[in-house]
């Protein structure tokens, strides 16, 4: 089980901004809202030299954007460091994502800046920076590791409803620590992340109801949790649907049902939901029985990977003609080069003997 290690990259170009007396900078705040960057800017650089914060915070920030006619990345920077150094919380965090991510040849990735301009933020009680330090010293990244440091941090910005950082913490719970893990603990942190619409969440959440891991075990409940994640696109919640209705957990079998969630699955480029797939056409499970069907669907979850493809597909094979494997692999090859530009994950490839 893993951690999600990624911290939230991006930051708001104009948001979050808090009321003001100054007249100009509204104007600028609606030239921006209208599209008219450039009137944004001349609006902003008056106040942001006075010393104003948000606005130096929103003209950086604007100034290393694709919304000028030219990014400006030495100067964008400079004044979201004047806006964090005058102590802009959003300002120090989006100079903490710049350091962390690097911003192309200009800046070079430097995870001890960026903890340190987390840190300013989230001591003003940012709950995006607090996650962000919170990953940060539970990986090690510009910092001395530090788990129970980690998890402080990562509580702070849970409590205010960060649903990553809340993932993160069930992740934490559900894992051994030392040999002991709190699977209830975690239960309840994914529950905060799933409710917020977090998929991986929602999908977690769905894992332990089925697996009765932290709680009851309910089939019922792991799938409407299924069914939430899978309607944000989660592959693999799309799967267990499948698989769900094709054994008829927590309810009565229905196959045209397994099909319908293999399939959506498969066109993501699930290689376990393309072998369900391949075995369905072959038996004629809920389908009328294809072995040209069978076959390409088997060979395209043997190109990508999966162990028991390679065998259904030379099974299936044997029971057909050399014109008809003909078809099948041309019809796998025409679906591969229709696909391909899906988004999918390309898994470690093993070599076989054939």
């Amino acid at each position: 089980m893993k951690y999600a290690t990624n911290l939230l990259v991006g930051f708001s170009l104009v948001a979050g901004i808090a009321v003001t007396a100054h007249a100009d900078f509204q104007a600028g705040i609606a030239a921006a809202n209208r599209g008219d960057f450039s009137v944004a800017v001349k609006e902003w650089e008056p106040l942001a030299k006075s010393g104003d914060a948000e606005a130096q915070y929103n003209l950086g920030a604007l100034l290393l954007s694709d919304k000028v006619k030219k990014t400006d990345v030495k100067s964008g920077i400079q004044w979201i460091e004047k806006a964090a150094t005058a102590g802009h919380a959003q300002a120090s965090y989006a100079l903490g994502m710049i350091f962390y991510t690097g911003h192309g040849k200009d800046v070079k990735r430097d995870h001890k800046r960026a903890y340190q301009a987390f840190e300013e933020s989230a001591k003003k009680g940012y709950a995006p920076s607090q996650f962000s330090i919170g990953m940060m010293l539970l990986n090690g990244e510009g910092v001395k590791k530090d788990t129970a440091g980690a998890t402080a941090w990562l509580g702070k910005a849970a409590d205010q409803g960060h649903a990553m950082a809340q993932y993160n913490l069930g992740m934490h719970h559900a894992r051994s620590q030392s040999g002991k893990k709190d699977l209830a603990i975690a239960l309840q942190w994914y529950l905060k992340a799933a409710n917020l619409g977090l998929p991986a969440a929602q999908y977690n959440v769905a894992q332990m109801y089925l697996n009765g891991n932290g709680t009851t075990l309910d089939p019922a409940m792991a799938r409407a949790w299924f069914i939430k994640a899978a309607d944000k696109g989660s592959i693999e919640s799309q799967y267990n649907l499948g698989l769900m209705s094709y054994y008829g957990l927590g309810d009565s079998k229905n196959l045209p049902e397994a099909k319908k969630w293999f399939e959506g699955a498969a066109k993501r480029w699930d290689r376990n939901a393309q072998f369900y797939l391949g075995k369905m056409h072959m038996d004629g499970e809920g389908v009328k029985p294809d072995a040209i069907e069978a076959y390409k669907w088997f060979d395209l979850a043997s190109a990508n990977g999966h162990e028991d493809a390679h065998f259904f597909r030379a099974l299936a094979g044997s029971k057909m003609s050399d014109a008809d494997r003909d078809r099948a692999h041309k019809l796998a090859q025409e679906w591969f080069d229709s696909n391909h530009k899906v988004p999918h994950k390309h898994y470690d490839m093993k070599q076989h003997q054939h």
